[in-house]
């Protein structure tokens, strides 16, 4: 073999080590930007989560705080307040209550809506409110104060648990997604 082959094989060889460095750099990228981009992912939607949990804690609070140190008086059904569905179709129905406490009437829109009309205007309902600011208020119902923070925190931290598994599970595999 001359010189010149000589020269070409070491250049071959030469760009064959420099082009496998490359790949590998290129895969090392590829994998830290998928890493970064499972992380923020998982962060965001743990936010969201969480965001949704201290919602469901407010409101627990809130029917504590009315349960415990709440009193309670009669009100009226003064109206309906409908609305759509989140689908875009009719109807959702809230009732609106006045109450009277410290000589004064307050009205409050119930937090429950239902398709169904379950209070008629003009039907009277037990109303629990905080002596110390009426304008907070619920219908004195079981289900409709507590509904909702007993399912809506279990449930968002049940979904965390299972995001957070499969986004560490992703992430240690290096694999490309996690949320499709």
């Amino acid at each position: 073999m001359n010189n010149f082959d000589e020269n070409v094989d070491k250049a071959v060889q030469s760009y064959e080590k420099n082009f496998d460095k490359a790949l590998n750099t290129v895969d090392k990228v590829s994998t830290g930007l998928n890493r970064l981009r499972i992380g923020c992912l998982a962060l965001f939607t743990n936010l969201f989560l969480a965001a949704f949990c201290l919602w469901g804690a407010y409101a627990a609070s809130i029917s504590w705080k009315l349960q415990t140190a709440g009193q309670t008086t009669t009100g009226t059904v003064t109206r309906l307040e409908e609305s759509k569905t989140s689908e875009g179709y009719c109807c959702m129905y809230t009732p609106v209550v006045e109450f009277n406490a410290n000589g004064q009437t307050y009205a409050f829109e119930n937090g429950s809506a239902s398709d169904s009309i379950d209070y008629k205007v003009g039907s009277d309902v037990t109303v629990r409110y905080d002596p110390a600011n009426p304008n907070t208020a619920q219908i004195d119902n079981v289900i409709e104060r507590w509904l909702f923070p007993v399912l809506i925190i279990p449930s968002m931290i049940f979904t965390a648990l299972i995001v957070n598994f499969y986004s560490f599970r992703s992430w240690k595999r290096g694999e490309d997604t996690v949320y499709e």
